[in-house]
């Protein structure tokens, strides 16, 4: 069974405007979902497996956007029912970004 099935933080569908940072290229496009550990892009223009990207994307509970490396695991194709994308996961996000995130979900 693949990484994004075997899922263990709550996804939480929100839509945020997010930055992706890679080979020196920034690229915008917006979340379909979010959890503690990674987040769904949809986009039509997607990176390989495995590579790292820096993310930017703000949120309501904290003041300054959140900057996080993440690490493409998967790629969705997209579908009648599913937009195309990729599934990142989170490498590095500081305390005070889990405290601002948990309380964004709960909002």
């Amino acid at each position: 069974m693949s990484d994004h099935f075997r899922r263990t933080d709550p996804r939480y569908a929100r839509h945020l405007d997010v930055e992706l940072i890679a080979d020196n290229r920034t690229h915008t496009a917006t979340t379909g979902n979010i959890s503690l550990g990674g987040v769904f892009i949809e986009t039509q223009e997607t990176f390989p497996l495995q590579s790292r990207l820096q993310i930017r994307f703000r949120i309501p509970t904290q003041p300054e956007p959140i900057e996080v490396t993440g690490e493409v695991r998967w790629i969705e194709p997209g579908g009648p029912n599913q937009s195309p994308g990729m599934g990142i996961r989170f490498q590095g996000l500081r305390a005070r970004e889990v405290w601002a995130l948990n309380r964004f979900f709960q909002g």
